[in-house]
Order: C-alpha cells, then sequence, then structure tokens
C-alpha cells in the first residue's frame, strides 16, 4: 500500500531519474536521494558594470570624501585667519615685548593649524591622483575625525562606509601590486 501511495504521481510531479519517486515539477534537487533534478534557472538581468560605470561609480563614493576635506579645510582656515584678526585688534598699543609674543603666537598657531590643514590635504591630493596611499590615510583621518567632531561619528561612519567600498578602492588602485 505504501509503494502504491509512493509511486502514485499528481499532475505538478515528476518522478526522479535516480530513485523513481514523485516530485515537485519546480523541486531542484529530490528530497529522497539528493540527486540534482534539474538547472537552476538564473535570471539574465545580474546587473553588470562596464568598466565605464565602475569608475563613475567610484569617482562617485568619493564625491562626499573630497567634500568633506575641503569643508574642514576652509573651516580650519577662516578659524586662523579669524585668529589673527582677532589678535591683531586687540593688541592696540604693542610693547615691543608684547609685540614679540604676538608673533610667537602667531607662528605657533600658523604651525599648529598647518600640520592641522596638512593632516586633510595629503588624502585629498591622494584622492584627487588616485594614488593608493589615500585608503590608509583617509582611515586614519576618519578615526581623527570620530573622535575630534561632535557629529564626527556620523560623519565618520558614512565616509568609512564610502572608502571601503570596492569600486572606490579600485578607481585608487588600493591593493594593486
Amino acid at each position: 500500500m505504501n509503494e502504491e501511495s509512493n509511486n502514485a504521481r499528481g499532475p505538478d510531479e515528476i518522478y526522479c531519474p535516480s530513485c523513481g519517486k514523485p516530485i515537485k515539477k519546480e523541486a531542484v534537487v529530490c528530497p529522497y536521494c539528493g540527486v540534482q533534478v534539474k538547472e537552476l534557472k538564473v535570471s539574465n538581468d545580474t546587473n553588470r558594470m562596464t568598466p565605464e560605470e565602475e569608475l563613475s561609480e567610484g569617482i562617485r563614493q568619493l564625491s562626499g570624501m573630497k567634500v568633506f576635506y575641503w569643508f574642514v579645510v576652509i573651516v580650519i582656515s577662516i578659524y586662523l585667519v579669524a585668529s589673527i584678526v582677532l589678535i591683531a585688534a586687540s593688541s592696540e598699543t604693542i610693547t615691543l615685548e608684547y609685540g614679540f609674543g604676538i608673533v610667537r603666537y602667531l607662528l605657533t598657531a600658523i604651525f599648529v593649524f598647518g600640520i592641522i590643514v596638512a593632516f586633510y590635504i595629503i588624502p585629498l591630493v591622494g584622492i584627487i591622483k588616485r594614488k593608493p596611499f589615500a585608503v590608509p590615510f583617509t582611515r586614519f583621518i576618519l578615526v581623527i575625525t570620530i573622535f575630534g567632531f561632535p557629529i564626527g561619528t556620523i560623519i565618520g561612519a558614512t565616509l568609512w562606509k564610502r572608502i571601503n567600498h570596492p569600486l572606490a578602492k579600485k578607481y585608487l588602485h588600493y591593493g594593486e601590486k
């Protein structure tokens, strides 16, 4: 009786070529013996990108990075100029000793702000010139950004995903030998 129920085939069933038991027409593998019954159909709609599209996607991923770096460079430069103007405006009567103190402070401020701006300009130039060192240097700057700014975590996480995008790395020739 059990043999008859196994061999009774319904309208939406086929027989397994290995074990001979009825299985669903949609089945790719026989549930009884594990033999592959038919090919798995894969849609031909796989979206292959042309090299030009890959290049433009890599550029698009890195555009947010460039905008952020230019924004930081401009903000730091404005802060430096504003501090210089405020120091010069507050020192109306400069004695000789006080004047050297202001000059010393201004040179120190220019040196410190120059180093900070350089940290942001180096990866920016690397991204613009498509250098492979831009990826690790950008990661370093993003870590500094995450700890340095109040909303740096959000900005850093977003830009971290963009710099790790495979097409962005391909655009920057990162990992090539």
